[in-house]
């Protein structure tokens, strides 16, 4: 017999003492597999509740590879149970195959440990979306120039956290908060963004919270709808956004939909066709949009107003006579006998 069958039969003779060893050992090293295991779960479990926490503050988002570790950890804990199962379950020759197994996931469970410390964090700083633009058209006319402008400027007013904008159908209270909002999108250090929900006449607490939560992309559903506002309310600490409340009929309890208005924080317009609405949503400056036949009438009176009082000193210097009474019935021609009840009640 040479040297080299020699040595093969001794290295055969080693294998079988290896394989002698794994087999009489499989059930402690899964013992302590399925231990190494339940650490590397609670170690999730804690992550998990961290990350929960972290995730519910504004601009924050778990890293990519807390993910994927989260995800690697749910796969081996599987895959640790069933091979325990089959560990206790099965047969004397079939716990050698086993035995390679428990080895290989002992390897990866440690590898897991160490991947878990996680020293610079679990999130990312993401600086949360303004919004998108609604691009309702071009303003047209001064009137609504000014208007937009004075809306504008009570929100700039720091002691002004909620406006109220009021008129008929059709005044374009929605066209100037559609504007006033991108605006706010496109460009504005005040505000982190703006969220316009469209409240009409069928709304609901439950829908305008969920209209919000989509805004800043949470999910309510994790929790009771009776916690919504709560919920929303905790993630909107420390933002900084206008909220657009867009035909409003009834009044709503902001408290209770989980907007906060304060100084340096949340703003709110709301828009109505009742400035009682308007008034009870505690708004601090009103904004009446009147409509083009408004304001036409206003425009009249105003004239009307305006030639009657020319007209009314003349009669006074022509010493009431007849004959001034008449030109002022002649300034008055073409127009009815209502504006001419508001004018002369004026004078």
């Amino acid at each position: 017999m040479n040297v080299n069958t020699i040595l093969g039969i001794a290295k055969h003779a080693l294998s079988l003492v290896q394989k002698v060893s794994d087999l009489s050992g499989v059930e402690p090293k899964m013992d302590s597999l399925e231990m190494n295991v339940g650490l590397l779960s609670a170690r999730k479990a804690d992550i998990s509740l961290e990350l929960e926490q972290e995730e519910r503050r504004p601009g924050k988002r778990r890293k990519e590879e807390v993910h994927l570790w989260i995800q690697n950890v749910g796969l081996r804990e599987g895959q640790v149970h069933e091979l325990g199962r089959k560990v206790k379950e099965g047969h004397f020759l079939s716990r050698l195959m086993w035995a390679h197994q428990v080895r290989g996931l002992a390897t990866e469970v440690d590898k897991l440990h160490e991947k878990g410390r996680f020293d610079n964090g679990l999130t990312l700083d993401v600086k949360p979306a303004r919004g998108y633009e609604l691009q309702p058209g071009e303003l047209v006319g001064q009137a609504s120039q000014t208007k937009r402008d004075e809306i504008w400027d009570c929100l700039m007013n720091e002691e002004v956290l909620c406006v109220g904008v009021w008129g008929q159908a059709e005044a374009g209270k929605t066209f100037l908060a559609k504007h006033i909002h991108d605006q706010i999108v496109r460009d504005c250090p005040r505000f982190d963004g703006a969220c316009l929900v469209t409240v009409s006449q069928e709304g609901t607490v439950a829908t305008i919270q969920t209209d919000i939560a989509n805004y800043l992309k949470l999910d309510l559903t994790e929790v009771s709808s009776v916690y919504w506002g709560a919920r929303l309310k905790e993630a909107l600490q420390g933002r900084r956004l206008l909220f657009i409340l867009d035909d409003v009929g009834i009044y709503y309890c902001l408290k209770e939909v989980g907007i906060a208005l304060e100084r340096n924080g949340c703003k709110l317009i709301v828009t109505s066709r009742s400035r009682d609405v308007c008034e009870q949503m505690n708004c601090h400056e009103l904004v009446h949009v009147p409509t083009l036949a408004e304001e036409r009438r206003q425009g009249l009176e105003e004239s009307v107003k305006t030639r009657i009082r020319g007209g009314w000193g003349s009669c006074k210097r022509e010493g009431a006579g007849l004959s001034a009474l008449m030109n002022l019935t002649g300034m008055l021609e073409g127009h009815n006998h209502l504006l001419f009840h508001v004018a002369t009640r004026d004078l």
